[in-house]
Formats: structure tokens, sequence, C-alpha cells
């Protein structure tokens, strides 16, 4: 890059100002929230929806004794199947480990107050048929599986995503605009100096690159400072990059699109260019 394009951009840079800042700035929100969708999605099927980790099923039963039987005969009908029953004082105990603020309260509740339960773990694939199989038997009173929770959970994801990629889309297209303007604005306010340029034998490309390279630098400061936020936000969460989701695919995927969004937008703007007769 020689000297007089380098001073170009730079006098580029400072006159887009406010817009040039706006542009930036619309970038680093995008890119940020395009990040931390894909984080949480990425996250939430590692941890919660992967079809790796087997499926439960949680039973109500009439007493102790019952879910012994009923474990044993879902071990012949499930071979894959794991089950653990539960007394009444092993339910009250696990509810005042999970809230020990409500340690008082379940400590006046008689242990004839808790059901006994059947915990059952088990292939996904015969999640629905044990899940039958358990509503069928007379010592069951109810038979939640996970299903029950995974279900909704893939819904409102899929809608957080859809909402999440229209807003993305949104700021993207907002940058453009602004960036078209800002460079629309500049080629109007330089015309006498690009018409100058043109009789001294100025090359097209020489005049139309210091745009499209302060397009690009704009959309690109913006998703450079976006994609740093990330990574200090998965630095100072419990959770950690990987687990995040952050591979360097998709940091380099939006680190680039910054550029890609501010040079379209410098080529639009630069639509307003008469070409040289």
């Amino acid at each position: 890059m020689n000297r007089h394009l380098f001073r170009e951009i730079l006098r580029q840079l400072g006159e887009s100002g406010g817009a040039g800042a706006v542009a930036a700035l619309l970038v680093f929100v995008a890119t940020v929230l395009a990040g931390s969708l894909l984080a949480i999605r990425a996250w939430v099927y590692a941890e919660l929806l992967t079809l790796h980790q087997p499926a439960t099923i949680t039973v109500a039963l009439s007493s102790p004794q019952a879910g012994w039987e009923v474990a044993d005969q879902l071990r012949q009908q499930f071979p894959g199947a794991a089950a653990n029953v539960l007394a009444p004082g092993a339910v009250r105990a696990e509810l005042l480990s999970w809230f020990p603020q409500l340690a008082g309260a379940l400590a006046t509740l008689a242990e004839e107050s808790f059901p006994a339960l059947l915990v059952v773990e088990l292939p996904r694939s015969d999640e629905a048929a044990a899940t039958m199989w358990l509503e069928h038997q007379p010592a069951v009173r109810l038979a939640a599986s996970s299903r029950l929770w995974r279900e909704p959970l893939q819904r409102a994801l899929a809608g957080a995503l859809a909402g999440g990629v229209a807003l993305t889309g949104t700021l993207l297209a907002g940058c453009a605009i602004v960036v078209l303007l800002a460079v629309r604005l500049m080629v109007l306010a330089h015309a006498d100096e690009i018409e100058i340029m043109r009789l001294i034998g100025a090359r097209e490309r020489d005049i139309r690159v210091p745009y499209l390279v302060s397009g690009a630098i704009l959309g690109g400061v913006g998703s450079v400072v976006g994609v740093v936020v990330l990574l200090l936000l998965a630095r100072v969460t419990p959770f950690g990059t990987s687990t995040l989701g952050l591979p360097w695919k998709e940091l380099l995927g939006l680190v680039a699109t910054g550029p890609a969004v501010g040079t379209a937008g410098a080529l639009l703007g630069l639509a307003t260019l008469p070409r040289e007769p």
C-alpha cells in the first residue's frame, strides 16, 4: 500500500465520523449477539440435548416395596435400563440438598407426605416404550420422562435462534446502509477532486479502492472488537470457551462478516460515483 493510498484511507475514516462509529457499533452488537447465540446453542446441545446422554424417567410409586418389583420387571423388558428406588425419606433428603432454604418447612412434614420414587435411566430409543409400559403398571401413580422438558426446550431454542438471526441480519443490514450513506456523502463532497484525479490520469481502481478499504475497516473494527468481547466473556464465565462452543472456525467467520458487510455497503455507495466517460 503506497503512502497516497494510506493517507486517503485515513482521511476517509476521519471524514466518516459519527456514521463510521455507528457502523462499527452495529457490527459489534451483531457479532456479540450472533456469537452468544451460537455459544448457547452449542452448550445446550452438548450438555442437555445430546443424544449420547440417557433418557430419564421419574416414576411416583404407591410404595417402595412395589418399586423394586417394577424395577425388576422393567429390567427384563428393557435390558439397557438402570433403575433406582428412592424411599420417602430419601426423597426428602434429596429435596433438602436441592433447596436448603426450605429445610424448616420440609422438616415439619411427615415422611409419609413424600412419595416413593423410581428413577430410571435408559437409552433414548427405549424412552417412549418404557414410559408407556410404566404408565400401565398398577403400582405406578405417575411416570414423567425427560422428553417433557427436552421438546419444549428445543422449540424455545429454535425460536430464540430464529429471532436472533433476524435481529443480527437487521443490524448488519443497518451497518451496510450506514456505510453506503457515508461513502455516498464522501463521494459527493469530493466530486471535483475525483474529476481532477481522472484528468491527470488516475486509474479508476485507485479512486475506488480507498472507499472499499475504508468500508471494510469500519465493519472489521466492529467484528474484531465483538469477538474479543466474546473471548473475554468466555473467560469470566464458569463454562469456559470450549463448553461455550466457540471454535476458531466460527470465530474467524464472525471476524470476516464485518469487513464483508462494510465492503458491500461501500460498493453500493460507490454506485453514485459516475464512471469515467
